[in-house]
């Protein structure tokens, strides 16, 4: 046998023996942790196996709805077609009091719907009270002001924005509006001199 073949079979040799020492090895060490080494070995060719795929397309429409929305539950109150509901944060009507005599005794100060007639809000006032609020829903209204019997009334009129002279003869009550959660100042019952029957009755 020349060297040259004998270095061939030696290297050949070397190469099979690596090779067992690895097959021993790994049958060690699996034994050794019970199977984890080949467990771990199985879920690394999963995980590489998953990421091999593809993702799956996302659907073209998506769900419509809001969210928090669950199929077969009714919207919430004041829920539309176009959105979330609209809070009504209510609006305000502010002014001074006045009475034909001395002193102011109290007085119901009532808002009345100019289209309706109908008696939406009001409020009493203390003997001397000056000043009156009354908080309403958005809208447009009267507001006229009543002793307690209801016996006398004064309203906010044009006669009022004229001055209250001999000369101002438009008794007609005033709309007032009142949107936006706003308050709406100046609005002042003072024409006591109104022929009867020109504001609605005492409610």
């Amino acid at each position: 046998m020349t060297s040259r073949s004998f270095a061939l079979v030696v290297a050949v040799t070397m190469l099979a023996l690596t090779a067992l020492g690895c097959s021993l090895l790994g049958r060690v060490v699996d034994d050794a942790t019970g199977g984890a080494a080949s467990t771990l070995q199985a879920l690394q060719s999963e995980m590489e196996s998953l990421l091999a795929t593809p993702p799956a397309e996302l659907p073209s429409e998506l769900p419509q709805g809001l969210p928090g929305e669950l199929p077969g539950l009714l919207p919430p109150p004041g829920a539309t077609d176009d959105g979330p509901p609209i809070l009504d944060l209510g609006s305000a009507i502010l002014g001074q009091l006045s009475y034909p005599s001395e002193g102011v005794p109290s007085l119901k100060v009532v808002a009345f719907d100019v289209i309706t007639q109908a008696p939406v809000a009001s409020v009493e006032t203390g003997a001397g009270q000056s000043s009156y609020s009354l908080s309403v829903p958005d809208g447009i209204y009267f507001v006229v002001a009543y002793t307690l019997d209801g016996q006398i009334a004064g309203g906010y009129t044009n006669a009022v924005l004229c001055g209250l002279s001999v000369d101002c003869t438009d008794h007609s009550l005033l709309p007032v509006p009142a949107a936006n959660g706003t308050a709406t100042g100046g609005i002042d019952p003072a024409d006591w001199y109104a022929p009867a029957g020109s504001f609605p009755p005492a409610p």
